[in-house]
């Protein structure tokens, strides 16, 4: 069983304009027998317009999720989603040129018994942290991201990089094709969840955030991280959840 703690905040800068993020939880029930979903989404492209493409993007993928029939890979699962809500992007804009520019991030887990299967386009990110590690599990799709990967700069570096903020990928209808990162690997019993935005990997070193999600339950950690982003001026969306099993 998991225990799972989220919080999402527009950001101290930020707090007189709509969160442009959207998170979700799918969880099993009578209705869904399928393992629990977790989505944290970024939108960008104007205040309303981000709200609205992150919130389509995350009800867009719960709904499809739910819908599954058959047992199925839930890797291909996750790449079929995320391009179906791409398609509700770029749908949802044809009578509304005034969001025409809007778009979002997205990474989203699902967790199998002790498998994780996580998908992505953008830079919101996926953990897995225990007592000794925090360990990125998804890719960025970013200029940075992009250098970090060639060995040109290092993780660190790419924080204070001048580009750190352009993506080269994300669920938009201004981008024809998307190209969904995938990942499949072993999650042990030790092991905690974290997805986010990047109003907190960005503001909130690494240790830190390990060292807060290992020595809190979920909920409260949550409800740390988004604080200690706030305290680190704030100056984006910031959303978190922390799952992990009891």
């Amino acid at each position: 069983m998991l225990e799972i703690g989220k919080a999402t905040n527009a950001g101290i800068k930020r707090k007189d304009h709509p969160n442009q993020d959207s998170i979700g939880v799918v969880l099993p029930d009578i209705f869904n027998w399928k393992p629990p979903m977790l989505i944290v989404a970024d939108g960008m492209g104007g205040y309303e317009g981000g709200a609205l493409a992150s919130q389509i993007v995350v009800e867009t993928l719960v709904r499809e999720y739910k819908r599954a029939k058959s047992q199925p890979d839930y890797r291909e699962l996750i790449r079929n989603i995320i391009l179906i809500s791409h398609n509700e992007i770029k749908n949802r804009i044809i009578n509304n040129p005034d969001i025409a520019k809007m778009g979002s991030t997205v990474v989203t887990v699902i967790l199998e018994k002790n498998i994780l299967y996580v998908g992505n386009v953008g830079d919101s990110r996926a953990y897995i942290i225990n007592q000794n590690d925090i360990r990125q599990v998804n890719w960025d799709h970013s200029f940075v991201g992009e250098m970090v990967r060639q060995g040109q700069i290092t993780p660190e570096e790419a924080l204070e990089h001048p580009k750190r903020n352009i993506l080269t990928m994300s669920i938009t209808a201004q981008r024809p094709e998307i190209d969904p990162f995938i990942y499949k690997c072993e999650l042990k019993n030790s092991d905690t969840v974290l997805l986010c935005s990047d109003g907190l990997w960005g503001l909130v070193r690494a240790d830190q955030i390990r060292s807060t999600v290992m020595g809190y339950r979920p909920q409260v950690a949550a409800d740390m991280l988004v604080d200690m982003a706030n305290k680190n001026s704030g100056p984006d969306n910031i959303s978190v959840i922390i799952a992990r099993k009891r």
